[in-house]
């Protein structure tokens, strides 16, 4: 829900609630005020629990108070003793998006006359029903939130940035230009950044219950899943990023070390083909792009390289396994560079076989 449609459907359930308390001579009509405000969520499933939540936290609030009041009194240790109460309560439920409301009405109740308490209770608990009411119903028939889409681009947004972060580090690494420390510290909060979005934006799709799709609930459901996992494949897409950044970092240090011999031609070999492997998942992800915008999506076939590449590292450990530990070195990291890549077109290949439809 965009912000300027929030607003306006807040001053619309709190007008309306205020409104049915004067008309049914309900008073302070604040209550039910209070009681839509605090109730309108960005979605309708969180509107339905924070409603549960208001209502519950109320009935232990009024509870509390009326006990009080007719066993102790109304005077301002009490109050502050309900407070204490109420707190303590909701605290242990995880009530908390509605303690306030709850403290509110537990000193209100306490602040009425000792022979009107049940009185004042009962139109308490008729107001922030009506404000709870009016919220749902103002949710529920006024610009229904839709996050489908947000969500799908800001994924995308997501997937974007790591995607041109991952090729650059595993060039860095190839081409011996080893991106500076400094720059993992400014790509860590962007990208925390982006994270920050996408999951608020799955959260709020993830509880929008108002919208169903047209082949139903099912579909919704695994749509739901596929999202969750495409967001955890970005998450390991970036930690992986962020692993390829030190080896870069490592490698061009153990090359300085050992003079900046040139590299043989069969590790020329392997950091072709890593580059090779590099394109498969690039097309893969393109692909899987496709998909999350609902887009028609083409087969990717895999070429034969993995074995290749498997083959080469093979033979180039056996010619140089007694070079040292530098020569050792290189082989640890290619293979942990060539895995990490074959984790991700694997990842993607499965993503794009996810049996849902996004149109």
């Amino acid at each position: 829900m965009i912000s300027g449609a929030r607003i306006l459907k807040t001053g619309i359930a709190v007008t309306i609630s205020m409104y049915i308390c004067v008309l049914l001579n309900i008073e302070p009509a604040i209550f039910a005020g209070a009681a839509a405000f605090l109730n309108l969520q960005p979605s309708l499933g969180k509107s339905f629990y924070n409603a549960l939540e208001q209502i519950l936290t109320h009935f232990v609030a009024i509870g509390i108070a009326i006990m009080l009041g007719l066993t102790i009194g109304g005077h301002p240790l009490v109050m502050g003793l309900g407070t204490i109460l109420v707190i303590l309560i909701c605290n242990r439920f995880e009530w908390r998006s509605s303690l306030s409301g709850a403290i509110m009405a537990t000193i209100f109740v306490l602040a009425s006359p000792p022979d009107q308490f049940l009185n004042h209770a009962f139109i308490r608990s008729l107001a922030i029903f009506i404000g709870v009411g009016s919220a749902l119903l103002v949710n529920i028939t006024i610009a229904r939130p839709h996050y489908e889409m947000p969500l799908r681009q800001k994924l995308i947004a997501l997937n974007k940035f790591i995607m041109a972060h991952f090729n650059q580090v595993v060039q860095n690494y190839l081409q011996l230009t080893p991106p500076p420390p400094q720059t993992l510290k400014q790509l860590n909060k962007k990208a925390g950044k982006f994270f920050n979005e996408v999951h608020d934006y799955y959260g709020l799709y993830k509880h929008d219950l108002g919208i169903l799709d047209d082949d139903g609930k099912i579909n919704r459901k695994t749509k739901t899943k596929f999202y969750r996992d495409y967001l955890n494949y970005n998450r390991g897409l970036w930690q992986r990023t962020k692993d390829i950044f030190f080896l870069a970092q490592e490698r061009d240090k153990r090359r300085k070390e050992t003079g900046n011999l040139p590299p043989s031609e069969d590790f020329e070999e392997i950091l072709e083909l890593i580059n090779s492997t590099l394109e498969l998942l690039n097309q893969y992800n393109q692909q899987l792009q496709k998909k999350i915008l609902g887009a028609t999506t083409t087969y990717v076939e895999e070429p034969h390289i993995w074995s290749k590449l498997d083959q080469i590292i093979k033979q180039w450990q056996g010619y140089h396994h007694d070079k040292g530990s530098d020569h050792l070195h290189a082989l640890i990291e290619v293979s942990l560079i060539t895995y990490k890549i074959r984790w991700a077109a694997k990842e993607s290949a499965r993503l794009l076989d996810f049996k849902t439809n996004l149109n």
